[in-house]
């Protein structure tokens, strides 16, 4: 069988795994298959030397995980990640990369529809986000190359990532809170859009406009995700306004509340900005990417009104010192102030 189909799908109960992924998992944690024939093969049993199983795989290998243990595995990847992250030996584009698959594979089933989301997978979310959080905070050039090493296939697990690495970069640069205050911006960031999972996809994929019925069921998924946190932590974590705030807008025309700015909280308007614009410049199934120049001029004039304009000029700041496109990035702010 061919690597790519290997790779595309994988048997029930099982699912995949990339290699390079695990590199840097001393102990095995469960056990890995091969595909071979018509079933899975026991490649490696759990308990053993993974970076021996490791080195001796062939580039772009993916093996097998029972389901039954892919929590097993997550946890085993989120504590890998201050070692992946904290490696200065590699250089930072690399190190974003295998920190963004490794994160994008333990969040990814927290937005899943199929599953409830419980307080351990939650608690492992946090910690993984909480980990690039202290990272960023003291490593200039991993800010810069997680932000260059962004996906922009759009998937509601990505979308978090990317949200919260943009809030991250931003409050740095703005000097906005301590080390605490960003980690919760950062954990509101990731979860914002948690109650997503409880929208129908048909509602959520639609390629074409949303009628007034299929808008009523997607603005509730700002109140799900609230509850949602609430009800797997057992309690309203310092962060959860973000999660409840993050569609108002700055001329009252947000929802759930219709607030004005002097009622929402300069983090949840923070995650606001970067919510949208990496929305703009992500493809999803009913829209093509914008670049950012155009996704900035949709913010600032076809949005007017709706953001900060200190958090947006600010920001704009912030993509002109990494993309090499102040004067273009200038322009459309004085075209639009």
């Amino acid at each position: 069988m061919p690597l790519e189909q290997a790779i595309s799908s994988a048997p029930p109960g099982f699912e995949h795994v990339g290699a390079r992924l695990l590199a840097d998992i001393a102990t095995l944690p469960c056990d890995l298959y091969i595909w071979r024939g018509p079933r899975p093969v026991l490649y490696a049993a759990g308990g053993g030397d993974l970076r021996k199983v490791v080195a001796r795989t062939q580039h772009g290998m993916s093996f097998l995980v029972r389901d039954v243990d892919s929590d097993l595995l997550r946890g085993a990847l989120a504590a890998s990640l201050p070692d992946v992250l904290e490696n200065r030996g590699v250089p930072a584009l690399d190190r974003s990369k295998t920190a963004y698959s490794i994160a994008a594979k333990v969040l990814a089933p927290i937005f899943g529809h199929d599953r409830a989301l419980d307080h351990d997978r939650l608690m492992l979310a946090q910690q993984t986000i909480d980990t690039i959080t202290g990272c960023l905070l003291g490593d200039d050039d991993l800010v810069w190359a997680m932000v260059a090493t962004m996906p922009k296939q759009i998937a509601a697990h990505t979308h978090a990532l990317n949200t919260a690495v943009y809030g991250i970069a931003l409050a740095l640069a703005m000097r906005l809170g301590n080390a605490a205050q960003i980690e919760d911006l950062a954990r509101g960031a990731l979860l914002h859009d948690l109650g997503k999972a409880r929208v129908p996809k048909a509602i959520l994929d639609k390629p074409a406009s949303l009628n007034e019925a299929e808008w009523q069921v997607m603005r509730g998924h700002v109140k799900a995700g609230y509850e949602m946190v609430i009800r797997a932590l057992g309690y309203a974590p310092p962060y959860a306004h973000i999660i409840a705030e993050h569609h108002e807008r700055c001329d009252g025309s947000g929802y759930p509340g219709n607030r004005l700015p002097h009622q929402v909280a300069l983090d949840s308007q923070l995650v606001a900005v970067v919510d949208a614009f990496d929305a703009l410049t992500s493809r999803r199934p009913y829209k093509a990417a914008v670049s950012a120049f155009e996704a900035l001029r949709v913010m600032r004039v076809t949005m007017r009104g709706q953001f900060n304009d200190e958090l947006i000029r600010e920001f704009i700041k912030l993509l002109g010192g990494w993309s090499s496109l102040n004067e273009d990035l200038s322009a459309a702010l004085r075209g639009a102030g």
